[in-house]
């Protein structure tokens, strides 16, 4: 009995881990360039379950339009977060600030001389007043780019989070469940302790 209350404590905190990585899902699921996770358990070799890893879903959300040249959205092949030199966004909202210096999404300075009129084409370039100022660049996740071909870097739009919400809240059910079986299991091997604790007495 003492193994059973061990094995669905440990499934009371497996399922906690998992009902946090849902509840992170379903609160991004606005974030633009968000991507989902999944949680893996595995058995312990005790007994009981463990959060094993999570994994993130790498499936592209979708592209919407800004009409913000400064908004930096990556379609196709190549990594949305591993970047080159940091200058690579899945979503960004990029700008120039009070000093013409063009700055990323959480105001590290990527280009400096950035003026007005920023303007970035499919293949990366970045230009200001009509000047090249540098290539943005997706890479892969061993931090090799990507051949040129294998995607599109979108100016005046952003990716919205890939997050299912119907998949979080069927997967939500579904851990409630798991949840309340374990607490179950920890009342009934408790009960069973407590009539074995009585018959000697």
């Amino acid at each position: 009995m003492i193994n059973a209350i061990f094995g669905a404590v440990t499934g009371l905190n497996a399922a906690a881990a998992v009902s946090a990585v849902t509840a992170n899902n379903i609160a991004n699921v606005k974030t633009s360039g968000y991507k989902s996770n999944s949680a893996f358990l595995s058995e312990l070799s005790t007994g009981g379950v463990k959060l094993s890893a999570i994994r993130p879903n790498n499936n592209q959300g979708s592209i919407i339009p800004t009409n913000i040249l400064s908004d930096i959205a990556v379609f196709g092949n190549g990594s949305e977060e591993d970047l080159l030199n940091t200058y690579s966004y899945a979503a960004g909202k990029f700008a120039v600030d009070d000093f013409g210096n063009f700055r990323g999404p959480s105001g590290e300075l990527l280009f400096t001389g950035a003026g007005g009129n920023v303007r970035l084409d499919d293949n990366g370039n970045l230009y200001s007043n009509g000047k090249l100022l540098g290539i943005i660049t997706p890479t892969g996740a061993e931090g090799q780019e990507y051949e040129p071909t294998g995607f599109s870097i979108l100016s005046g739009y952003m990716v919205s989070s890939n997050v299912n919400i119907a998949d979080e809240i069927v997967n939500n059910i579904i851990n409630k469940s798991f949840f309340e079986a374990n607490a179950v299991m920890i009342r009934t091997s408790d009960e069973m302790l407590g009539t074995v604790v009585n018959l000697k007495a």
